[in-house]
């Protein structure tokens, strides 16, 4: 493998394996939905295989995510950012999702405020 192929494999692997875990599956029940082993995940997370397209687009779909969002990183714009918190909250029950965002709403403000208090 090259080492931008080494690379991508490295972090297309972390995301698999961010993914898997925010779902709270372990690598063999991963392995089990997509009908291979374990070693197979083992291998994808770790960045030393790389799924073919036809497996990527199934192991994306497993874990609820489009094949953009595990071959891209965030490119740290408020769009990209929000889509990443997006798929966080969403397995989560309607009642922490809303209180995450009342969260959010709170910490914006205060921080909001900070950065004029700044500029003074």
């Amino acid at each position: 493998m090259t080492g931008r192929a080494h690379a991508l494999g490295a972090a297309l692997g972390k995301r698999i394996a961010e993914r898997r875990k925010a779902l709270g599956w372990t690598q063999a029940e991963l392995a089990e939905r997509l009908s291979v082993d374990t070693i197979t995940i083992s291998r994808f997370e770790r960045g030393s295989n790389l799924p073919s397209l036809a497996r990527l687009e199934l192991v994306a779909g497993c874990l609820q995510v489009s094949v953009s969002s595990l071959l891209s990183e965030s490119s740290g714009t408020a769009d990209d950012q929000a889509l990443m918190i997006k798929r966080w909250i969403e397995p989560l029950a309607e009642e922490d999702r809303r209180f995450l965002v009342e969260m959010v709403c709170e910490w914006s403000e205060f921080l909001k405020a900070r950065q004029f208090a700044r500029k003074r």
